[in-house]
Order: structure tokens, then sequence, then C-alpha cells
């Protein structure tokens, strides 16, 4: 929703009379000004008008963990497999949709221009404005029972003054170098991972309000030089757990050396989001000849029971292959042609245990029109052919983090899975080689897991995150042409960080409400 606020309608002193008007993106829309002098007195609602509706999503702390393709921007080689917060990860995006959309906030790109504008990593669009001693900020925020103001430390104490509602309230800021976006392991040993960040508490300060109505405001800096990244009426607070080439047995280590699911459990989150898969089933390289050594498989999530492509006949939702063999309910089938599009593929998940030669299932996915679609067949353009894989042990390491964080926390949590986007598929040509192995793509390493991902969603009660189905729309094949990643169709760039926050952004918009 956009809002347009009149700063001329707001009551104000006849030294702050010459403010300007602001077009804000937003639920409740919100307008600041830059003056100096004192505060205005008796900030009010608006004149008796009913106030702005607001989203509001209850969830405060929500922690979002998994690998590489959390974590960041890859191309930076300062990055160091760090979870980022702000624009250089898909973490980043859910954050900006709830700073603009779900909550009513005043960021950097509406505050007044100042003399002084830091490039930080921070936690809303990467930047702070520094406002010295006199600066009066003046606005409206949509109904809420509170104001917040997320700001960095300096290095002498900053006094503030809020006059919200009639009331004024005023807080120092401490000094220190402290930004909203915080390490919180000690990085000093070599062996740490820059993976968990959170907005730091010590860099908010909120007001609680006790009302429903709009909230006309004046912050004023008394003394000192304030650092503000930005103002809002509903904070929400966000950890970026992802680690570069971890599994979810990593996060499951009890080791000091890198971060653990017990960080996750420090952050205390209300909602817990876990992107699993892509380097559970790093047995890809073996795939590349469309073999598995065994003995190197044993430790992976990914052991083929049929490694390479048999004949098969179908019959609906039941399969027959040349040889029998013993599988299981939800190990996983790929049906189609290993060296085509991935459109002429489709998944299906074993829906009964059986050691023979015909195979029943519960579910079948096809990837036709670049969507993903559960259908009642094996449609008749898919090549009979199939392999058969397991990937149970994956499914239980997910499930064992899950319950470590929800008896971590000890209240309830929201859940939410999601596997990684559209996987490799073989093309031969040696122009198309996979930049990091000078290989062939290979074919399909995630099939199965994004629909294992949504059973267990289904199973369990979970959000289901379909960062899947948001990159196949775009392409559904090797994305030779970098339109959501590096070119290895596994890290996201800036569009395919777009495209993997909105999918925890579709998992979380059932919890959103009037």
């Amino acid at each position: 929703m956009k809002k347009s606020i009149n700063l001329r309608k707001l009551l104000l002193p006849l030294a702050l009379s010459l403010l300007f008007s602001f077009s804000l993106v937003g639920c409740g829309g919100g307008g600041t000004a830059q003056g100096t002098g004192s505060s205005s007195s008796g900030g009010s609602s608006s004149g008796g008008e009913n106030p702005p509706e607001q989203n509001y999503f209850n969830y405060r702390k929500i922690s979002i963990a998994g690998s590489s393709i959390t974590h960041g921007d890859i191309s930076d080689e300062t990055n160091k497999g760090e979870g980022y917060l702000g624009e250089k990860s898909y973490v980043g995006e859910v954050e900006r949709y709830l700073r603009e959309e779900v909550a009513d906030t005043i960021g950097p790109n509406e505050l007044p221009n100042a003399d002084d504008t830091i490039d930080e990593l921070m936690s809303y669009q990467g930047k702070i404005k520094v406002y010295d001693a006199g600066t009066v900020l003046h606005g409206t925020l949509a109904a809420s029972d509170e104001i917040a103001i997320a700001f960095a430390g300096s290095d002498r104490p900053v006094n503030i003054s809020l006059e919200v509602d009639g009331n004024v309230y005023d807080y120092t800021i401490p000094a220190g170098d402290y930004l909203p976006v915080k390490k919180v392991f000690d990085d000093s040993s070599e062996t740490f991972y820059f993976a968990f960040r959170e907005t730091n508490p010590q860099a908010v300060k909120v007001w609680k309000l006790d009302t429903k109505k709009a909230h006309t405001f004046d912050l004023v800096v008394k003394r000192g030089a304030l650092h503000l990244n930005f103002i809002t009426n509903h904070m929400y607070y966000m950890q970026n757990a992802g680690v570069g080439g971890f599994e979810a047995k990593d996060f499951l280590s009890t080791s000091r050396t890198h971060s653990t699911v017990n960080d996750i459990i420090a952050f205390d989150p209300d909602v817990f989001i876990f992107e699993s898969g892509t380097n559970d089933a790093k047995t890809w390289q073996k795939e590349l000849q469309l073999k598995t050594n065994p003995g190197i498989d044993a430790p992976s999530t990914n052991h083929w029971i049929v490694e390479d492509p048999v004949a098969c006949s179908i019959s609906g939702k039941t399969i027959t292959i040349p040889q029998a063999e013993t599988v299981e309910k939800g190990d996983v089938v790929i049906i189609g042609d290993y060296k085509g599009d991935i459109q002429n593929m489709i998944v299906g998940v074993v829906g009964t245990n059986s050691n023979g030669n015909t195979i029943s299932l519960s579910k079948i996915v096809s990837y036709s029109g670049q969507l993903a679609h559960e259908v009642s067949s094996v449609p008749a353009g898919i090549a009979r052919q199939c392999r058969i894989k397991s990937i149970k042990v994956w499914e239980e390491r997910v499930k064992e983090v899950v319950q470590k964080v929800k008896n971590g926390v000890g209240h309830s949590l929201v859940v939410g899975i999601g596997t990684s986007g559209v996987p490799n598929y073989y093309d031969p040509d040696p122009a198309k080689n996979n930049p990091y192995t000078n290989t062939p793509y290979s074919p399909r390493r995630l099939l199965g897991y994004r629909e294992k991902g949504e059973i267990m969603a289904d199973e369990n009660g979970w959000l289901f995150v379909d960062f899947f189905q948001h990159t196949l729309s775009v392409e559904p094949g090797v994305d030779v042409n970098r339109k959501w990643s590096y070119g290895d169709n596994t890290h996201p760039n800036d569009p395919g960080r777009r495209y993997f926050g909105q999918a925890v952004i579709d998992s979380i918009k059932p919890y959103l409400g009037k």
C-alpha cells in the first residue's frame, strides 16, 4: 500500500513549519523532516480520523538457517561464508518486506539529507545517516503499540528525546562500536565461521505505547551525533544462520569451531526456517558420470538404490522395473530423459514398502510449463526409464535439527522447510560446462528433495518454502545466462536473492492479518 503523508498538516511549532511531503511504500506510510531547535509539544494522532490499516506479523524474531545460498554474495571475496542481512542475502529481502510492507518504517531513503552517510552492513538498506545535536526528526507512523528506532554506536554517548502522543521519553545511547547487525560469536578463532548475525539488541530502543492509534512524533538529538538506521512502528529481528558448505548434520555438531544449532537456540526465534538439501546431495560429482561410489556415498544423505537408468513400464501411479528391488515408503523415483531438459523429467515418491519389481507411488510431480505440478499419472511424453534413490538420512537429520531447536527455545515455534533452487541438468556441450568443475552439468542431483520437503511440511505442520518453484519459473534448465544464479545453478545472484526471498515471504503470508 502506498500512502502519502503531508507534513504541513502535522502539529509543529513555527520554527519547523518549512517541511516537505513524502510518498512512502508501506502499509502505514511515514514522514520525516530535519530541523533544529527543541521538540514540539503534544504530538498527536491524525485529528480523530481512523488510524491507517496495518498488517501485523506477530512473530518478531526470525531465524533462517542454511548453506551457501543463504549466506550472501559469493562473488565478494571478503564474504568468507558470512551470514548477511541487508541487500546481499535473500534473508535481507525478507527483512525488507517486513520493514516496508508489514511494519510502517521510515528508512534511510526516506530520512532527510545529512552531512554524513555511512555505508555499513546494517539491518536495513545497508546504510545509516548521521544527525548532529540540535537536529529534530518529525514524522507519523501508523497505528501500533510501539515505536522503535535502530541505530549504531558512536565514540561518545548520545542523548536523544522522543516526544510522542504528548509524552516525552529521554534516552542515552551508550558509547560503543556496535551496529544493528553483529556477530554472536567471538571471531578471534581462525576457524570461526562468520555466519550467525542478528539485529543487535543494544542498537535498538523500543518504546511501548499501549495504544492502537497512529503516532506523530519528534525525535530530538540533544547531545552527540545520532547514527540512525531506521524508525519503525513494529520491530523485527532477523538472524541469518547461513553457512557456506553446511549440510544438515553440521548444525548438529557440538564443535565450537563453527556455529551450530545452539546459536539458533540462543537467538530464541519465533520463526525458524531451515533451507537444506543442496550440500546434503553432494554426491553430485559422481553423478556427472551417472555413477556413485557406494563407499564414498555412505556418509551422505543421497543413496542410490538403482543408480543407472533402467527401463520401466507405467500404469497410473504404478511402475514396473526389470529387477526386484527393496524400496521403502518415501524413497524417490526419478523418471525421464536424463540428458534432456528438466521438463522431460518427473519425480515420484514411493507410497508403500516393496521388495519386488512393482512400485506404487503416492506422489508424482511434473515440471512442465516452468512450474512444478502434482499430477495423477506420468505424462505420456516422459521417457520410460528411471532411477531410484533414498534420502531418508537427510529427512532424519532435518527433523533432528528442528526438534533440537524446538526443545531448546521452550516455547511455540513456527517452523518452515525449504530446499534449494533448480538443480543442474546434463548438457554434454563443453561450451556449457560447469565453470567450477569444467565438466557437463549433472542430472538432477536435487530432484526429490523438494518433494520430500513438501511432504515433511504437510506431515509436521511446517511452512513449505518453495525455492525450487520460484527459480523454475525463471529458468527451467542450466542458468547459463545467469538469470538467477552466478552461472552455477546454485548460488543466487541479485535477482535470485529476490526470488528466494519471495519464496520465504509467500510462506509466511498466511500469518499476516489486519
